[in-house]
């Protein structure tokens, strides 16, 4: 774990030496996480003491680089629970643009871990964790777009192209005819308005087959 720490915590010990946050309502926050996040915040060495004497007092310490920390992975973990950026930034007090630059740092790192642990079988388990973080990360903030994207060659432009025209989920892109959809969305030839039809018709069996193996799996431990 000191391992794969190291190198993110130093790499960005200057953002979080900078940023500037409000302590108050890091505290108040506090009162508002589930059991599991105040179990990660103790676990880690963390008190709920000196958050109060951090909100009501002008004093800072040597400390607050890991309470920064924890604040904003606390915000990240907002926006991929489907929040707004905006609402998040204006509940935690935290930049707007500060927050966009925190996301993309945090999906920058989180690749690196995850490629680094593939690398080394026994940290399998964590490369599945962390490429599950890195594609909810990437689809942090615009959660309405998550099916377009994982599209194969579909960036955010194209994707929100897509969803102002009605095609927000991938049945209904699999459904289209491919002329129509040309015609519909801007610099979008017929051929790669097939190319997308097609995609996501290949997804959405993927995404089915899978559901029918695990269904069967449920099944088959349900008779033993």
């Amino acid at each position: 774990p000191q391992l794969l720490g190291t190198p993110i915590f130093q790499s960005i010990a200057s953002f979080f030496r900078n940023i500037q946050i409000d302590w108050l309502k890091f505290f108040e926050q506090f009162s508002r996480f589930d059991e599991i996040t105040k179990l990660t915040f103790h676990a880690i060495g963390l008190t709920e003491a000196f958050l109060a004497r951090r909100a009501f007092s002008q004093t800072s310490s040597d400390q607050e680089q890991v309470y920064k920390r924890f604040f904003l992975a606390g915000a990240l973990h907002a926006i991929i629970s489907g929040q707004p950026v905006p609402r998040v930034a204006t509940s935690f007090g935290i930049p707007r643009g500060t927050l966009q630059t925190a996301l993309g740092s945090a999906i920058s790192h989180a690749s690196k871990v995850t490629h680094f642990t593939k690398e080394l079988p026994e940290y399998w388990a964590l490369s599945s964790v962390f490429d599950v973080l890195v594609q909810k990360l990437f689809f942090a903030g615009t959660p309405e777009l998550s099916q377009i994207l994982e599209l194969p060659g579909i960036r955010h432009a194209r994707a929100k192209q897509l969803h102002r025209s009605g095609y927000q989920t991938l049945q209904k892109i699999s459904a289209a005819d491919p002329h129509i959809l040309s015609s519909e969305i801007d610099h979008l030839t017929v051929k790669q308005a097939q190319k997308i039809i097609s995609s996501a018709k290949i997804l959405l069996k993927e995404k089915a087959d899978a559901l029918t193996d695990e269904a069967l799996q449920l099944l088959n431990i349900g008779q033993v």
